[in-house]
């Protein structure tokens, strides 16, 4: 067996995680479709870019995209996420919108939550317009990821969503300088266009992105080699070779294509053999390929069956039953591959990189991510596989993303993961953790829950420290206290105050317990003092009109 570098993957080969601008210059074999994207995306009104999950959008954008627009001198905003949100608590913001949050907050990660939630997205981007050296007005070139999540929203979020692209659409008729670029998986370009529709931009410009061709995919693997000053042209094309070869019942076919996220995978975990001066053989290169592939999608398997409480054998089963035969290659129906498991369970497995989601004559089926994990596939047996969990952060990456995928159980358990993951020196991704888990809490409506979280965090936060981070969790205290105890919440709020002495939006939640308490005289001086300060504050401006109408 080839033996894989005691020092884990190189940034060259990120692995399973996508390019990000600080590797933009291992990022090699996509120079068209950069530059197709980027012209189109100056160029159009509303761009949707579309491909299957592990195509490698997100690095296209990142590490291709964006670095050669900024270039030029464009005006481009950082990528915005769906999923993304602050560490910051939602129980301390006095009105919040879950896309808007997200989105302001991944284009300007500066600001302050209290001052994005409070903003609409027309308001915001119009403070970030910028001019060149003639007096132009600057085309904005801003990007959205992970669209899919705003499309599949439940009626949890409903009313945050429609409110959401009414500002959206606000924003592009006002604003003929800005080109918003959404990215969204295969499966899901129509509601995609229809959602183009939605913000008076139909029919928007359209761009698929592909596998590799082997000729690309060969600069992949060779140009990062070149610049550790490894020469590694023949293990290269070995390589993508054996990536294109499939063999399947006793014949051999080789596809035109090669799956980005199997080569990125691939070369993190063979970095030592790849940047060696030695050619590896075609059959000990396959046996190492295999092995790779085969302990991904064990690992991978084992992880999700462990997120979902299922017994790891009944997944393995399943996996190797539905999509291990012809079928995974041809194609499963929806409805067939979610017979003998939740569907939260095959979206986790299509967003592991193992399966893709494809619509054919309307209908959606499920086949595997690439026919060279056939092989792979057929080798996987249900011996007890250790889960190689990542560090706190990714985990919290994970429970952001599950929370955004509308399944708070799983983010809950991903949260307390990423706590369980913390070392002594981890303090501060200990309190983000911890806040997340309040913000969870409260969002499902368990008050309770939500404040001893934000307690928790509150005692680490000091012993970071971070007051101001404690000042925010005694807001959310505070706030979350007005309904059930508002003596309780004005004692809370004062100590906020006392450390972000001002933050208007502790003040008016101040007000707000005062008032809720009996003491409708402070309260009115306080909610006084804060227009004295601020005279469009709304909540302000609404509770002082309330006292009024009760003097």
């Amino acid at each position: 067996m080839i033996a894989q570098s005691p020092y884990g993957s190189p940034d060259a080969f990120p692995g399973g995680r996508a390019f990000d601008e600080s590797n933009r210059e291992d990022f090699h074999g996509r120079s068209a479709e950069t530059h197709l994207v980027a012209s189109m995306w100056e160029a159009n009104r509303l761009v949707v870019l579309h491909g299957k999950a592990g195509i490698g959008k997100t690095s296209l954008l990142c590490a291709g995209v964006i670095p050669t627009l900024q270039a030029t001198g464009a005006h481009v905003l950082p990528v915005a996420h769906i999923a993304h949100r602050p560490s910051f608590p939602v129980a301390a913001l006095s009105e919040h919108n879950v896309f808007r949050l997200a989105v302001l907050a991944s284009w300007y990660d500066r600001a302050s939550p209290v001052h994005i939630s409070e903003v609409t997205i027309g308001s915001f981007l119009r403070k970030q317009r910028r001019i060149d050296r003639f007096g132009h007005r600057l085309p904005m070139l801003a990007a959205i990821d992970g669209v899919e999540a705003l499309l599949r929203t439940s009626g949890r979020h409903g009313e945050h969503l429609r409110a959401f692209l009414d500002e959206l659409a606000a924003a592009m008729k006002e604003m003929p300088d800005l080109r918003l670029l959404l990215v969204v998986r295969d499966d899901m370009v129509g509601e995609a266009v229809d959602l183009a529709g939605r913000l008076g931009q139909a029919p928007p410009s359209i761009c698929s992105l592909g596998p590799l061709t082997p000729d690309a995919a060969r600069r992949a693997v060779e140009e990062p080699l070149k610049r550790a000053g490894r020469p590694g042209a023949a293990v290269a094309g070995a390589l993508v070779e054996d990536l294109r070869t499939v063999r399947m019942a006793g014949a051999v076919q080789r596809t035109g294509q090669v799956e980005p996220v199997l080569l990125q995978l691939v070369c993190a975990r063979l970095w030592e053999e790849l940047s060696g001066d030695t050619e590896i053989g075609a059959g000990r290169l396959r046996a190492e390929v295999n092995r790779v592939l085969r302990d991904f999608c064990a690992h991978s398997l084992a992880t999700i069956a462990a997120d979902q409480s299922m017994p790891p054998a009944t997944l393995f089963s399943w996996f190797r039953t539905v999509f291990g035969g012809p079928g995974g290659r041809a194609g499963v129906p929806a409805a067939r591959a979610c017979e003998d498991v939740p569907q939260a369970v095959v979206e986790a497995v299509q967003d592991a990189h193992l399966i893709r989601a494809r619509i054919r004559d309307g209908e959606r089926y499920f086949e595997l991510q690439h026919p060279r994990l056939i092989e792979p596939v057929e080798e996987l047996r249900e011996n007890a596989v250790p889960i190689r969990r990542p560090g706190p952060s990714a985990r919290l990456r994970q429970a952001r993303q599950a929370l955004s995928d509308g399944d708070p159980e799983l983010a809950r358990r991903h949260a307390e993961a990423a706590t369980r993951a913390c070392g002594a020196g981890d303090l501060r991704a200990l309190a983000d953790a911890t806040t997340f888990l309040g913000d969870i809490a409260y969002e499902r409506g368990d008050a309770e829950r939500a404040i001893a979280h934000y307690r928790d965090a509150a005692a680490i936060f000091e012993a970071v420290p971070d007051s101001a981070a404690v000042g925010w969790l005694l807001t959310g205290i505070g706030r979350i206290l007005l309904a059930s105890d508002p003596g309780k919440a004005v004692r809370q709020l004062q100590a906020a105050a006392g450390r972000l002495p001002h933050e208007l939006s502790i003040q008016t939640a101040l007000g707000q317990a005062l008032w809720r308490s009996g003491r409708t005289r402070a309260a009115r001086a306080v909610f006084e003092d804060v227009l004295g300060r601020d005279s469009t504050n709304r909540e302000a401006l609404t509770a002082k009109r309330a006292l009024s109408s009760i003097a």
